[in-house]
C-alpha cells in the first residue's frame, strides 16, 4: 500500500495545461477477424442503446443478425429477442478470394465486412442509428452485385417450454416437473400483404405473471397495469428499389449500391395494428431526413461518448516465459494435493521446451499412445507410464509444449487433472485438465482456455498444449485439430485490461439506453446454445432482476461520465417500484418506509419460485418462504448510495430532491421501525442475513454499512436541500445505528460479516461491504490495517462473475493485487465466444455483464478515488494513482464528484500531465508519496 499526500502538500505538481483538441479515439482496441464465423457465438455486438445487434458472417459469405431490445417481454415475462434477419450476396463474394475482414469500428459503432481486396472488393456495413429505431445495413461493389434480405422467425408455433429458470414465472420446486403448469411459448406473425417491404410481430394476447403473483403475494389491490398484456413487439424491413418476393424475403436486384433499413418498435398497450401503424410513421418520419445527416449526428453521439472518457494502459511485455515460476513439481494425473485425480488411463506424457507448430502436433498425435519420445535437446521429460511427481525445471521454459495421451473414463463434473504445476485454486503456475466433465481446460498464470465436451469416453486421444512463441498465444488441441486459443486476448498487460475496459463501456452503450436495466445474464446480446431450449432466447437464471447482480453494470457509470445510461436503472428501481415497496411494507409490516426484496421481476413482485406458492392470506410470515434472501435488504441502502454518487456528480438538484431523498428516507423509516432497540438504544438487526451468504445473522455488514454510509452523506448535505425535520430524525436513527461488525480470526482483528452469524450457504465476502460499496473504511479516511487483514483471510476468493475481490484490492490501495486479479479477468472470456469482450458464463450467462462491470471499475479505482463525503465543509478528496502499479503506464480522463474531470498522463514513474477541472478543485488533489519529491517534472507547468 503506497501513503498518499494532500493536497496542501501536493499543488506544484498539478498541470494547468489546455484541454486536448480531439477525442481520445478507441480505434486501437477493434476488433478484426480474418475469417467467417461458424454461428451467433461468432458474432459481434452492436447497438444504439436500445436496440442490440448480434452480428456476423457465416462461412458462405452470408451476413446476420439478431435484433435484441430491453423491453421486448413476452407473455411468460421472458426477455425474447426481437427476431432475426439474414443478407446473401450474388455471386457469393467469398467465392475464390483469399481476402476476408470483418471489423467492428468501435469509433462510431459500425461492423464493416470485406470480402476481397483492391478494386474487386466487395463491402457490407451494419449500424444501428444511434438517435433513431433504424438498423441501416449497406452493401457496396465495384461491380453489380444482388442482394436478398430474408426475416428468420423460429418462434413459428405454439410449443411448450421443456425448462425453465429460477426466475420464470410458474417454477414451483415441490412439483415433480418443477413447474406449476406449462409454460408456452407463442408464435411470431409475420406480416403479409406489404407491399416493398416485410415485417414481423409479437404480440401478449395473454399475460402470465402480473396479476398470478401481485395476488398471491397480498398485492392485488395496488394499482398496476398489466406491462405484458398487449405488449407488441417486431420490425420491418425495407431496401431502396428492393421488391417483395414473399412475406419474408426482399431482393434488392443487381447493382453496385443496396441499402436496407429495419425499423424496430415496441408499443404497449397496443393491438397488432396499432403498432404497425406507430411503427410505419415512424418509418416515414426517418426516412423524411437525409441518410447523410443521419449519419453525421450518429457519429457525433459516438465521439461525444468515447470522449467522456478513456483509460489507456501501456506496459512491455513481460520477459521470460508466460509460464509463472514456483516451486512445485511438475505432476500426472493428480493436483499438487494429490486430489483431482484423472479417472481413466493416461498414456505418454511429454513436456518439450519450445512452441511446435501445428505440423509437429498433427505428427506427435499420429503416434502411439504408449511410447515416450526419444531424448532430443527439447524433450524435457517424456514418461509412460506417468502418475503423481515426474519432474519439473529450475527456471520456467520461455515456451512450451505439453501433449499427452488420455483414455477417458467416468469423468465427475469436477474433471481431473492431466498434467499440474500449480498451487490448488491459484493462477501460479499451469495446468491442463478435463474441467468439467469431459472438457479440456489449460490454465497458465491468469489465462486460460476452455472448450467444454469435447472428449469421447472409452478410447484413447490426443491432447496438446502450446504456450507461448513469437505470438505469445496459448493453445489447445485435441488429435492434431486446434480446438482453441486465446489469441483474441493476447497481448501485453496493459493492452489487455484497456481492451476490456473500452469493450465493455461499448457493450454498455449498446444496450444500456432502453427502457429497463441491463439484465446482468446476456444483456440482449443472448445467443443460441446447444441443448438450451428457446434458440437465442434462453438465459440462466431467466428474466428476473437481482440486485447484486443488476448494479453491478452501473457501478463504473459515473466515474466514465455515462450518467444517460444510469436512467433506466433509477427509472424502474425508484419512479416505479418505490410506491410499491412503500405499499408493500405497509401491508405485510404494518408501519411506513420500505424495504427492497433482492429478486424482483420487472414490476416489481418476487420471484414466484422465491415468494412461494402458499397465498397471502393462509400465511402467518407474509415475507417470502425462500431463505436465499428472505432478510437480504441491502438494495435499498445500496441504491440510495448509488443516487447520492450520480448527485455528488452531476449537481442535479433537482434528482436529488425528488429521487434520492424520498427513496433513501423511506429506506431509513422501513429499518427503523421495523427493528427493535436494546437497552442502549441500538437497534439490533435480527432476523437478518449478510447477503445470500450467512442465514442466521445479527446486525449484518452490508446493511448496516450501509446505512451508516447513507445516513452520514445525507446530513452532510447544504441545509438548504432538507428540513429541520429530517435532520432531526437522521441525526436520531444515526444514534441507533451499531458499530460495524468486527472479530478475531488468528488473533487477527478484522471486519465481520455480522455481529453474529451463522449458516453459510453462498461464497461472498459481505465483511468488505464497509470496504466498497459503502466506503466506510476508504483510502484516506482510516481502518485500512483491519480491512486488509480482513482481505488476507477471506474464506472465499476469485476474479471472475460477481466477485468483488479485485475491488475490495483497489479500494484499499493494493496495486499488485489488483492488477493480478484485473489482468486474469479481463483475459477470462467465455471460451465457446469469439468476441473478446463476451464473458461468461461464470455464475450467470453469456455475455456476464458482472464480470465486465467489476473489470470497468477496478482499473477505474486504480486510477482514481474520491471521497464519498461531501458536505460543505468538506472539498471531497480526489486521490489520483492510489492503487497503480509503478510500471505501468496509463493516460486517463475520468470523472470526480462535483462536476470534476480529472486528466492524467502517467509514464516511466513520473506524472507528465495531470489536469483538472474546474481549476479550483485542484487544491482537493492527492497524490501517492512516492510521486511527490524535489525536481517533479510538473513544478514548473
Amino acid at each position: 500500500m503506497r501513503r498518499m499526500l494532500l493536497a496542501g502538500l501536493v499543488s506544484a505538481v498539478v498541470a494547468t495545461g489546455t484541454a486536448r483538441a480531439a477525442a481520445e479515439s478507441p480505434d486501437r482496441y477493434d476488433v478484426v477477424w480474418d475469417t467467417p464465423s461458424e454461428d451467433a457465438r461468432g458474432s459481434m455486438p452492436l447497438g444504439n442503446g436500445d436496440i442490440s445487434l448480434n452480428t456476423w458472417v457465416e462461412p458462405n459469405g452470408d451476413l446476420l443478425f439478431y435484433i435484441g431490445k430491453s423491453d421486448s417481454w413476452d407473455e411468460n415475462a421472458r426477455l425474447l429477442k426481437v427476431g432475426r434477419v439474414r443478407f446473401r450476396i450474388e455471386p457469393c463474394p467469398l467465392t475464390g478470394k483469399k481476402v476476408f475482414e470483418q471489423r467492428l469500428h468501435l469509433g462510431n459503432a459500425t461492423v464493416e465486412v470485406r470480402y476481397g481486396e483492391g478494386d474487386a472488393a466487395v463491402r457490407a456495413r451494419v449500424w444501428v442509428d444511434a438517435n433513431h429505431p433504424v438498423i441501416q445495413t449497406s452493401v457496396a461493389s465495384p461491380t453489380p452485385v444482388t442482394v436478398t434480405a430474408t426475416i428468420e422467425p423460429w418462434r413459428t408455433g405454439r410449443v411448450e417450454l421443456p425448462q425453465i429458470e429460477t426466475s420464470d414465472v410458474l417454477l414451483d420446486r415441490s412439483k415433480p416437473n418443477q413447474q406449476r403448469g406449462p409454460t408456452f411459448i407463442e408464435p411470431d406473425v409475420v406480416l403479409s400483404g406489404l407491399k416493398d417491404r416485410m415485417g414481423w410481430y409479437h404480440h401478449n394476447a395473454r399475460s402470465l405473471g402480473p396479476e398470478l403473483t401481485m395476488k398471491i403475494q397480498g398485492l392485488a389491490e395496488y394499482p398496476l397495469v398489466d406491462p405484458l398484456l398487449k405488449r407488441t413487439f417486431g420490425a420491418i424491413v425495407e431496401g431502396a428499389e428492393a421488391r417483395r418476393i414473399d412475406d419474408v424475403t426482399l431482393k434488392s436486384e443487381a447493382k453496385t449500391a443496396h441499402d436496407f433499413s429495419t425499423y424496430v418498435l415496441t408499443s404497449h398497450p397496443a393491438t397488432p395494428e396499432e403498432w404497425l401503424e406507430q411503427l410505419e410513421a415512424k418509418a416515414a418520419e426517418i426516412n423524411a431526413l437525409p441518410c447523410d445527416g443521419r449519419r453525421r449526428s450518429h457519429d457525433e453521439w459516438w465521439v461525444d461518448f468515447w470522449n467522456r472518457s478513456w483509460i489507456n494502459v501501456s506496459c512491455e511485455a513481460a520477459a521470460g516465459s508466460l509460464i509463472p515460476g514456483n516451486r512445485h513439481p511438475v505432476r500426472v494425473g493428480e493436483d499438487q494435493q494429490g486430489s483431482n485425480r484423472f479417472r481413466g488411463e493416461i498414456g505418454r506424457v511429454t513436456l518439450l521446451g519450445r512452441a511446435l507448430g501445428e505440423e509437429g502436433i498433427v505428427r506427435l498425435a499420429g503416434t502411439q499412445p504408449n511410447v515416450p519420445l526419444a531424448a532430443s535437446p527439447d524433450v524435457l521429460g517424456s514418461w509412460r507410464p506417468a502418475t503423481g511427481v515426474v519432474g519439473g525445471w529450475q527456471e520456467p521454459p520461455s515456451a512450451l509444449t505439453v501433449e499427452a495421451w488420455i483414455k477417458p473414463g467416468d469423468l465427475p463434473p469436477s474433471g481431473g487433472r492431466i498434467v499440474d504445476r500449480i498451487t490448488p485454486g491459484g493462477s501460479d503456475g499451469m495446468l491442463l485438465d478435463t474441467f468439467p466433465g469431459r472438457s479440456l481446460r489449460l490454465i497458465v498464470g491468469n489465462r486460460m482456455v476452455h472448450v467444454k465436451d469435447c472428449l469421447a469416453a472409452d478410447r484413447w486421444q490426443h491432447v496438446a498444449a502450446v504456450i507461448g512463441g513469437k505470438e505469445g498465444v496459448v493453445r489447445l488441441y485435441l488429435d492434431g485439430r486446434l480446438l482453441a486459443s486465446d489469441g483474441e486476448l493476447a497481448g501485453d498487460e496493459g493492452t489487455v485490461v484497456s481492451r476490456g475496459y473500452a469493450l465493455q463501456r461499448f457493450i454498455n452503450a449498446c444496450a444500456g439506453r432502453g427502457r429497463y436495466p441491463i439484465k446482468f445474464n446476456g444483456s440482449t446480446f443472448t445467443m443460441p446454445w446447444p441443448g438450451m431450449p428457446g434458440d437465442a432466447d434462453y438465459r440462466r437464471w431467466g428474466p428476473g432482476y437481482w440486485w447484486q447482480n443488476t448494479r453491478l453494470p452501473y457501478i463504473g457509470m459515473c466515474a466514465s461520465g455515462d450518467f444517460d445510461l444510469m436512467e433506466p436503472l433509477f427509472r424502474m428501481y425508484v419512479d416505479e417500484l418505490l410506491p410499491l415497496c412503500q405499499y408493500r411494507t405497509r401491508r405485510y409490516f404494518n408501519h411506513d418506509g420500505a424495504y427492497y426484496p433482492e429478486c424482483i421481476y420487472f414490476w416489481g413482485a418476487v420471484f414466484s419460485e422465491t415468494y412461494g406458492w402458499e397465498p397471502f392470506e393462509d400465511r402467518e410470515d407474509k415475507l417470502q418462504s425462500s431463505g436465499w434472501h428472505k432478510w437480504e435488504w441491502v438494495c435499498g441502502p445500496e441504491l440510495g448510495w448509488m443516487l447520492l454518487d450520480y448527485y455528488d456528480h452531476t449537481l442535479d438538484e433537482q434528482f436529488l430532491k425528488t429521487r434520492a431523498l424520498p427513496l433513501i428516507e423511506a429506506v431509513q423509516v422501513f429499518f427503523d421501525r421495523w427493528y427493535k432497540t436494546d437497552p442502549s438504544g441500538k437497534l439490533v438487526m435480527h432476523p437478518s442475513q449478510s447477503l445470500e451468504t450467512w442465514w442466521e445473522c445479527t446486525n449484518p455488514m452490508p446493511e448496516l454499512a450501509g446505512l451508516h454510509a447513507i445516513t452520514e452523506r445525507v446530513l452532510a448535505l447544504p441545509e438548504r436541500f432538507t428540513t429541520p425535520e429530517q435532520r432531526q430524525f437522521w441525526l436520531a436513527f444515526q444514534r441507533k445505528l451499531p458499530d460495524l461488525p468486527v472479530h478475531e480470526v488468528e488473533g487477527k482483528r478484522m471486519l465481520a460479516p455480522a455481529a453474529a452469524f451463522d449458516m453459510k450457504r453462498n461464497i461472498e465476502n459481505p465483511e468488505l461491504y464497509a470496504v466498497f460499496p459503502f466506503r466506510q473504511i476508504a483510502i484516506g479516511r482510516g481502518g485500512l490495517d483491519l480491512a486488509i487483514e480482513t482481505l488476507k483471510h477471506r474464506q472465499d476468493r476469485g476474479n471472475f462473475g460477481w466477485r468483488q475481490d479485485d475491488v475490495f484490492m483497489a479500494y484499499l490501495g493494493l496495486p499488485q493485487e489488483a492488477r493480478e486479479y484485473l489482468v486474469g479477468r479481463a483475459r477470462r472470456k467465455d471460451p465457446d465466444c469469439r468476441f473478446p469482450a463476451f464473458w461468461g458464463p461464470n455464475y450467470d450467462w453469456t455475455p456476464d455483464q458482472d464480470h465486465g462491470g467489476i473489470l470497468v471499475k477496478v482499473l477505474q479505482a486504480m486510477a482514481l478515488q474520491s471521497d464519498p463525503v461531501i458536505g460543505p465543509d468538506q472539498g471531497g478528496r480526489i486521490y489520483v494513482l492510489p492503487a497503480w502499479p509503478e510500471d505501468w503506464d496509463v493516460e486517463f480522463k475520468l470523472h470526480a464528484p462535483r462536476q470534476t474531470v480529472v486528466e492524467c498522463v502517467y509514464r516511466d514513474g513520473r506524472i507528465e500531465r495531470l489536469e483538472i477541472k474546474p481549476a479550483e478543485r485542484r487544491r482537493d488533489v492527492v497524490l501517492p508519496a512516492a510521486l511527490v519529491k524535489d525536481g517533479s517534472p510538473l513544478e514548473n507547468q
